[in-house]
């Protein structure tokens, strides 16, 4: 068990930095991550990116994907090894509250930020980088003031429950799909986990979801219960196999967010035959890199080494403060160095000394505000849910102990 979780969670780390990386080039280098639809600041440079597997560089719906995939995994692993339901009612109770925490911190830090005036660096360097910049982060700055009350509500209620343009911290757009899509495997694993036909369920969710990134929970989950039982059929060490599934998985992680055209290299997957390519070919290639992950000790000992562990660590922490730095900090040094620097060195020169901020900033969220929302989720249910459920427990025992006696009751005197 530790071991698994060791290289998931260097897995999961390298994604955050892989989704930071996305949003240095979002704000300072678009093209990179838009192609054509953006003007170019570095040449043909910014166009191989876009249109070539090394776009699996900054390749940050790839890795929300592997998210979600991971999730559905982490979140089911240990009922599929225990069979044990209280797992579940544990893991759905305390869902909410070990999310909200470091959330809420979140918000609170862009509230401050923003009521600073802070953020209007940003503003500035998308003008001069894209004015038509396709992700629309934060384009409402000159006309939006911030307010505490609109902050608390969508630290504790929009982010989760309602989704859609968060704009006290654009990242938290997965909040919503995260919350529900733990909620959606954690009942099918209640509901179906102990049927023998439980695969004609997760096959029938899997039909239902399809065109949405819940499919990147139901696939971590199906693993995890393919993963916890030894006598698995797809568990292989065979490395031409798993070579294959590799690079098939990278190359379906690195299908671009910018338009595809028919004469690209990724033309012949643009087929019109699903509804948003990008986020098919994602979610697939996020389930067969963590298939290749569970196969393989070398990559296993490879993402169990210290730094992506660390980086696992700090994964939530560097998710939920990364943009708010980049678009003060890295920002405001961008716009410092741009008028004296050649603009390739002016972006490098600025990403590079945000690191020095953004790495220990989320070491310290993690360590005080994401530890804290864990062991909070944790005392809530011990204190509040786990006597009424181990009550309740007892009562059933009880009532089906008081039945098989009065069965026998019946049998011997009626």
């Amino acid at each position: 068990m530790a071991e698994k979780i060791t290289y998931l969670d260097g897995l999961r780390g390298i994604a955050a930095v892989n989704v930071m990386i996305m949003h240095f080039f979002i704000v300072l280098a678009p093209a990179i991550i838009y192609g054509n639809q953006i003007p170019s600041h570095l040449g043909n440079f910014e166009l191989i990116f876009s249109s070539t597997p090394l776009g699996l560089i900054g390749a940050g719906n790839f890795s929300v994907c592997i998210f979600f995939v991971l999730s559905g995994y982490v979140l089911t692993q240990k009922y599929f090894i225990m069979r044990d339901n209280n797992v579940i009612i544990s893991g759905a109770v305390r869902r909410y509250i070990r999310l909200l925490i470091p959330v809420s911190a979140a918000i609170l830090l862009s509230f401050l930020l923003s009521s600073a005036g802070l953020f209007h660096y940003y503003a500035e360097t998308v003008m001069i980088t894209a004015n038509n910049n396709p992700a629309n982060y934060w384009v409402n700055y000159w006309t939006f003031t911030p307010n505490i009350a609109d902050a608390i509500i969508q630290a504790m209620w929009g982010s989760f429950f309602v989704g859609g343009d968060i704009y006290y911290d654009p990242v938290l757009w997965t909040m919503t799909i995260e919350f529900y899509g733990s909620m959606l495997v954690f009942a099918m694993a209640l509901l179906f986990g102990p049927r023998r036909n439980r695969w004609t369920f997760y096959l029938a969710a899997a039909v239902v979801f399809f065109n949405s990134y819940y499919l990147a929970f139901i696939i971590g989950m199906a693993l995890a219960d393919i993963f916890t039982n030894k006598t698995s059929l797809f568990k292989t060490s065979n490395k031409i196999i798993l070579s294959i599934i590799l690079f098939v998985g990278l190359f379906l992680g690195s299908y671009p967010v910018s338009t595809v055209t028919s004469d690209s290299l990724y033309g012949f997957l643009n087929n019109g035959f699903f509804q948003t390519p990008k986020m098919i070919y994602h979610i697939t290639g996020a389930g067969m890199i963590m298939y290749v992950l569970l196969n393989s000790q070398r990559l296993q000992k490879a993402f169990s080494s210290t730094v992506p562990v660390f980086l696992g660590k700090i994964s939530y922490s560097l998710y939920l403060v990364h943009f708010l730095v980049i678009s003060c900090l890295t920002c405001s040094l961008f716009l410092a160095l741009y008028p004296v620097l050649p603009y390739g060195a002016a972006v490098l020169t600025s990403c590079i000394l945000s690191l020095l901020i953004i790495v220990p900033l989320s070491y310290l969220f993690y360590k005080y505000v994401d530890t804290a929302g864990v062991e909070l989720s944790r005392n809530v249910y011990n204190r509040l849910f786990s006597p009424c459920i181990s009550g309740c427990a007892g009562y059933i025992k009880q009532q089906r102990r008081l039945s098989a006696v009065f069965a026998i009751y019946d049998k011997l005197f009626k």
